[in-house]
């Protein structure tokens, strides 16, 4: 391990503070959050349902649990902050993680996803080990990677720019992840969407893809960005106690934990939206793929905002326009007709073709039913069924995806695999929602890496993983609130896994895919009144901090 005067010396030797990053560098620290959303999406979409509906915990029990094991992971991140900013390697204080942590949160991951055949305490118990396990390895990788996009570089523009290419990246994973599981899980469950072994092999994928790239991270990145050359060692304690009375760093607290319940609503409630209200499970994965995909479009534009605009203001606009958006999303109807059914969920024996397609049978009226046979996700080829008539008996059918085309005598023909107009509406917001709230990580995660180093400006210390960390517990507690405020809402109204909802417990579900996360999103605008670091402020004080290193390094030359 290198001494303090060979610490100093290497830093003297060299790293830009304020390096102009090279793109490969940029797209080798993005490629890290794409790992972290492999595990990540699946958690945020997906791990409620798994619960409830694949593994079997009440709801009720699940928001015990999530909440629970969140706010005890939560308080994990301080600790680990305190950990990486006093560690030293020929690495770097952050990049090591990376490769230490990998394995472990792989097997953390599988074990989290796999289904033992256990009594309801057994699976609780289950759940509450292998969930927290999987959530202490997440910490161990994850703090030090946040903290690493702020060593890199203090350059603003450039931050903006990294965090840019870093969400297009994790955004982009999340596409595969949203779009992709219900696929993946069903295809390794022999057909069975909800199987056990599918969602435990859809996860083994998803690790080993995740772990490779945290590798290439660590193989790609420098870390440049170095505490003061004379910075005195401090408990970890202060370095808490530093940020508590840090006026911008509170703020970015509360926009967290808010921001966070927002995010944690709108992913996690969309398969009950779409299987209870909508009655079209078969679209889930392309809504939130096109979700991911949104917001990926947000992250790729944000840093061009940024370099005509205030971090602040932009942040603030945009939340305010993910609150009206999300309003208007409250009014769309449920549709007219089904359109598409996947008759794995049907509770009858048969289909009505005027339930598909929204019109009453004519006399002279010929239909043609098709199943939609799998090529590859959104691909698929359509089979004719030998029935004409305006039912359709389930039997064979059964566990098919199923539409109609219905020919009339005047020659006019309606396709019911179109979608209703509902359903383009919902759609459409769901896009426009999610560009808007992906301009927000990208901007934010660089305003905590300003953060750093106005902490370093005003203390004479720098507390790198401390400061991420801190911000990470709120963004955990947020993620922790809104599963714990779903999952306690669907119990309070009476929600039961599987079966069709109606009255309070289908309306508490449209309302937390809208009306809910635009109420959030509206309180995140309001927080930002009182950030005080605007941008002409930080150039100043990322020019005194470089003569401060000047002067250092000359001292002791």
């Amino acid at each position: 391990m290198p001494t303090n005067q060979q610490a100093s010396n290497n830093r003297g030797k060299a790293l830009d503070r304020t390096a102009k990053l090279s793109w490969g560098e940029k797209i080798g620290f993005g490629l890290g959050d794409a790992g972290f959303n492999f595990y990540w999406a699946i958690i945020g979409s997906y791990l409620v349902f798994f619960y409830t509906d694949v593994f079997g915990i009440s709801a009720a029990a699940a928001a015990t649990m999530v909440t629970v094991t969140k706010v005890i992971d939560a308080i994990t991140d301080p600790i680990m902050g305190g950990i990486a900013d006093r560690t030293q390697t020929r690495w770097g204080k952050f990049r090591p993680y990376l490769i230490w942590g990998a394995l472990p949160m792989m097997g953390a991951g599988i074990l989290t996803m796999s289904t033992p055949d256990l009594d309801e305490t057994g699976k609780l118990i289950w759940a509450y080990a292998t969930y927290s396990l999987l959530m202490l390895c997440y910490t161990v990788l994850n703090m030090p990677y946040n903290s690493l996009s702020a060593v890199l570089t203090a350059d603003t523009r450039e931050r903006s720019s990294l965090n840019s290419t870093r969400f297009f990246f994790a955004y982009f994973s999340s596409i595969i992840v949203g779009a992709a599981t219900p696929e993946l899980a069903e295809y390794f469950g022999d057909g069975d969407r909800y199987s056990a072994k599918g969602w435990q092999m859809t996860m083994v994928i998803y690790a080993v893809i995740a772990s490779c790239l945290f590798l290439v991270t660590f193989l790609s990145t420098k870390e440049r960005v170095q505490p003061p050359v004379n910075q005195v060692k401090t408990n970890p304690l202060r370095d808490l106690k530093d940020l508590f009375v840090c006026r911008p760093w509170l703020m970015l607290f509360v926009l967290a934990l808010v921001f966070m319940v927002t995010m944690t609503l709108r992913g996690s409630s969309a398969a009950y939206y779409f299987r209870y209200f909508v009655e079209r499970p078969d679209l889930l994965g392309n809504y939130i793929g096109l979700q991911m995909a949104g917001l990926m479009v947000g992250a790729m534009i944000a840093a061009t905002f940024t370099r005509y605009l205030d971090k602040r203001k932009l942040m603030m606009v945009l939340m305010c326009v993910v609150a009206v958006l999300s309003v208007a999303f409250t009014f769309v109807p449920k549709p007219s007709h089904l359109g598409v059914v996947d008759t794995l969920y049907a509770d009858t024996q048969q289909l009505q073709a005027n339930d598909l397609l929204g019109v009453e049978h004519r006399e002279g009226d010929v239909y043609q039913w098709l199943r939609h046979d799998k090529i590859f996700w959104i691909i698929k080829k359509r089979v004719p069924l030998e029935e004409t008539g305006p039912t359709l008996e389930l039997n064979e059918a059964k566990g098919a995806v199923i539409s109609v085309i219905l020919t009339r005598a005047d020659g006019t023909v309606q396709d019911s695999s179109n979608l209703p107009k509902e359903i383009v509406w919902m759609f459409v917001l769901n896009i426009l929602i999610s560009v808007a709230l992906g301009f927000k990580p990208p901007i934010t995660w660089a305003m905590y890496a300003d953060v750093a180093d106005y902490n370093e400006w005003k203390n004479g210390r720098r507390a790198t993983g401390m400061t991420f960390a801190a911000t990470t517990f709120s963004q955990k507690l947020g993620s922790a609130g809104g599963s714990a405020l779903m999952l306690t809402v669907l119990a309070a109204m009476g929600y039961q896994a599987g079966q069709m909802q109606a009255g309070a417990s289908l309306n508490s579900i449209v309302y937390m895919q809208t009306l809910i996360p635009g109420v959030f999103a509206l309180f995140t605008a309001a927080s930002l009144i009182f950030y005080n670091l605007s941008d002409a402020k930080l150039e100043t004080i990322q020019r005194e901090l470089k003569e401060r290193e000047a002067n250092s390094q000359a001292a002791s030359a």
